[in-house]
Parts: structure tokens; sequence; C-alpha cells
């Protein structure tokens, strides 16, 4: 028995739809099933500054700032029965009518891509504005809030049929025109792309085959198109037949590159924003959509063509797959140079305030010594290394002896040694009793704190004393720190002081000395 094999069938499982209308028999419940986008050509109003996603992206007329209903049940998805169902011929119509189309409650979408551009061109030739949007809406997204025009069309009797149903028939017809009830949501819109960014983007039976070689030859963009973009009377169903003829006169091999590589890359020019903003989270489901809408493009000019060539399929979703790794793995390289810029941000800020700190802890100390340091209105000096004999000091008739003079103490034992000087004053003693004795104490050789006057002055007095009329305004709230002549003379001072006490000490003519001196 022999097996005849059986024709290679499209990925789409129900087959794309033609270039030209439909059929009776397709509703939109089921061509959703295998075409899962919808194209909306429009001109971009100015949104709010307020607007988010949880608003519907596109309105009907009627819900306008004139018409206006609560956002709330336009955000909410439809529920009940559908609305091909629920609407009637007198909706429609009142749709189809230019003149009465400000009180639809309809929005106009389409299934062709092809029908988007040829109809954005036309606009963007003949009107007046030049601000022309094609939008890609996932369809899966609107079940039971949409439904063909013809669908809605065919609900009028002869009776009541408008003086230009027909017209109004074949324009649905060769559209593929879809109409949405109430609103679209912003999550079913997939991206919105400006006419011009796709117009060096169209598979090569979409351009003249002269200017293939140098599009710059070329004054305009639309220069290119290998249709008339100024006719007045334009058919779109002439507009197929033209693509497709173009489209077989090309060699084999050009025929393969406008179907695979083209077609991925007008795929991608439509889903560009949103491919961006998925292909990291969700790369599945960005690579999916994509091959489903180049498979779209890819069997337009010619279907029976496409079905010869099986090849093409894996050609498509080997390229998307390339592309999606590519760009995920490009996004994920500037993620990390974004975390490294930001971690070095903020280690220099960590510097930043380091330094301030330290700043500010140093700004007690006198730049110019920084042997010296101030604690609790005790100046600590820390001089040359005066000779070890050297560790006494006269505060109230009391000599305090802190450390041994041969281990110096470090700063924070000497701020200890502080306080417990202080404690051991005594308590009868206040600081005006002893405002003109500066005691000196003497931690180690090299360690010698001298008590600041100026705070107990500050402390007692209730106003400040005036200064000599012949010293300079001070400049600084701290009092001027001794320098290193100033010590050292302290120093030889004690030292010839104690030389002759001792001297009257030991002298058998001690009370001749005194007298002397």
């Amino acid at each position: 028995m022999t097996v005849v094999p059986t024709s290679p069938q499209s990925p789409i499982s129900g087959g794309p739809l033609p270039q030209y209308g439909y059929g009776s028999d397709h509703t939109f419940d089921r061509l959703i099933q295998d075409n899962h986008f919808l194209f909306r050509v429009y001109t971009p109003k100015q949104r709010s500054p307020f607007f988010d996603t949880t608003e519907p992206y596109f309105v009907g007329q009627k819900y306008n700032e004139q018409f206006r209903e609560a956002a709330e049940r336009l955000r909410q998805p439809f529920t009940g029965q559908s609305v091909a169902s629920t609407s009637s011929y007198a909706d429609v119509a009142q749709h189809m009518d230019w003149t009465q189309r400000h009180m639809s409650p309809y929005i106009s979408t389409t299934f062709s891509f092809a029908w988007a551009i040829w109809e954005a061109t036309r606009r963007y030739r003949v009107g007046l504005k030049h601000d022309i949007e094609i939008a890609i809406i996932d369809a899966r997204q609107l079940a039971g809030r949409a439904a063909t025009a013809l669908e809605l069309l065919r609900k009028g009797s002869p009776n009541e049929r408008h003086l230009d149903y027909w017209k109004w028939y074949r324009f649905a017809l060769e559209s593929q025109d879809v109409l949405v009830h109430g609103s679209i949501p912003s999550s079913a819109v997939l991206a919105s792309v400006p006419l011009l960014n796709i117009m060096d983007k169209l598979p090569s039976y979409f351009l003249r085959q002269d200017t293939l070689v140098d599009k710059r030859a070329s004054s305009s963009q639309f220069d290119i198109l290998s249709w008339d973009t100024m006719d007045r009377k334009p058919s779109f169903r002439q507009f197929c037949q033209d693509m497709s003829d173009q489209f077989l006169h090309l060699p084999t091999e050009h025929r393969l590159r406008d179907a695979t590589g083209s077609s991925v890359r007008l795929a991608m020019a439509f889903l560009r924003p949103w491919f961006h903003s998925v292909v990291v989270a969700d790369f599945t489901e960005a690579t999916e959509t994509a091959c489903s809408l180049a498979f779209i493009i890819a069997q337009w000019p010619a279907q029976w063509w496409s079905r010869d060539h099986v090849e093409m399929w894996d050609v498509i979703r080997s390229l998307v797959q390339a592309v999606g790794e590519e760009v995920r793995a490009k996004q994920k390289g500037e993620a990390f140079e974004e975390v490294r810029r930001l971690q070095g941000v903020v280690s220099e800020l960590e510097r930043v305030v380091q330094d301030y700190e330290e700043a500010e802890v140093a700004s007690s100390v006198d730049p110019r010594n920084d042997m010296e340091a101030e604690v609790e209105g005790w100046a600590v000096v820390l001089p040359p290394s005066p000779p070890a004999s050297i560790i006494e000091c006269s505060m109230s008739e009391t000599a305090l002896v802190l450390a041994p003079p041969t281990v110096p103490a470090p700063p924070a034992a000497s701020v200890s040694q502080v306080d417990q000087a202080v404690a051991a004053i005594p308590a009868s003693e206040s600081p005006d009793s002893n405002r003109s004795k500066t005691p000196t104490l003497i931690f180690a050789p090299t360690i010698v704190i001298h008590q600041e006057q100026q705070h107990f002055a500050t402390e007692t007095q209730p106003t400040p004393e005036p200064e000599p009329p012949h010293e300079e305004p001070q400049r600084h709230p701290k009092r001027r720190p001794h320098s290193l002549a100033e010590t050292a003379t302290c120093i030889v001072t004690g030292l010839l002081v104690g030389a002759f006490i001792t001297l009257c000490i030991v002298n058998s003519q001690r009370r001749t000395l005194i007298y002397v001196t």
C-alpha cells in the first residue's frame, strides 16, 4: 500500500487569512484562535501626565470628553454576552457613517498588517497629519467585546439597509475590519510604531526594484515604494494583486529571503518596544509572539508558495530565537554595568560622608599641628619628649602623677586621666577661685595638658569681657593653641625653679639664700 504524502501544513493550524476579505462563516471568536494580532491606524493624541496602564489605551468616540462614562466601567473586562450577539445593525451603521461616527461606541481595527501599512501611507500622503502610527494589539484579550464588521452588517434587513450599505460592506471585507466595543485596555496594546519607523523594514516586494541598490538617491522615503501613494482613488484589492505579482517575479532565493529574513525584520519593527521589555523576563513568550507575527507576514504575498517551502518555518524560528538571545544578553550586560555603576556611586557617597565626618572631627584640632587635640575644655599638647624627670604639675598645691615617666600614654587614656584629674580637684574650690591659675598636668614625658581659662570664664560670666583695643578681633571661636616655643619655655622655667629649690634645701646657708631671694 502506497502512502501518499500530505502537503506540508502552515504553522498556523487553521490557516492564515487571505489577502482580501474572508468567508461569511468566519466570526471574530474563531479567527482569533489562529490570528492573534489586530492593527489600528490612528493619529495619537497627547496623553494626560497622570495616565497609567490601568486606563484604557483606546476609547470609543462616544466615551470621549463630550460623552463621558465612568473610567472604572471601561477598565472592567467584558462580561456576559458577546458584542456580536447584543449589537444591532443600527449600531454598526452609526459607526460606518462618517457623519455619525462621533456617537459610535466602537473602535476600528483590522486583522491585515498590509492594509494597515497601505492605509497609513494613504493618510500620510493625502491627509494633513503626518504623525501616523500603527498599534499592534493582542486580539485574544478582546474576546467577547469585539466582532467583525461583516457580522454586524449582515444583521440588517433589506428594508433597513442604508444607501451606502454595499460600500460599507466592500470596505469591511477588503480591510478585514474588526469593531471593538467601548475601549481597548492598555494591557492588550503590545506596541505602537510610527509609520516612518517601518518604511525601511518592508520586504523587497513592497519596494521598487530599480531603487533597491541605492535608496539614498530618492528624495522621500515614499519614493521607494512600488505602488502609487498619491492615487486619489486607491484600491486595496489592486494593491494586493500587484504585491503578489511582484513577489512571484523575484528569483527563488530572493523570495526565500523575503519570506524569512525580511518577515522577521518587519515583525521585529512592529514589536520592537514590547519585545525588548519582555524578552528578559519571559523569553518564550517574546519569541513565540514574534514568530507568530513573522509567520503571518511570510504567508501574505503567496500562501501556496509558502506551503511548498516548509523549510522557511524553521528558518524563521531560528532567526527569532537568535535575535532574542542577542537582545537578552545585551540587556543583561547593560543591567550588570548599571549595577556596577550604582555600586560605585554608593561607594563614592560613603567615602564623601566618611571624609566629611573626619573633617568635622578634625575641625576642633589645629591643622598646623597634628599633635594637638581638644577634649572637653582641656588642651592636650604633644610636645617633643622632655626629660623623664619632669612628670609633676602644680594644681592648688597638689601634685598629680598620672602615668609613669617612661611610658607614653595613648590619647584615649589621656582623656580618661583628664577626667580623673578634674575629679581630684577639691569640691570647695570653685572655678572662680582658681581662674588665675592655669594648672598643667604632665601624664608622661610627651603629654602635657593645659586647662583653658576661657572655658570657665564663659560659664561664670553672663557677658563676655571686652577685648583690649590693641588686639585684633577673634576670628575663630577656639583659643589660639600654645606653640612649641611657649611649651619649651615653661619646661625650662620649671627646671630652673626646681634647681633653685633643691639648692635651698641641700645648702646649709638656706636662710641667707632665702633672704637674698
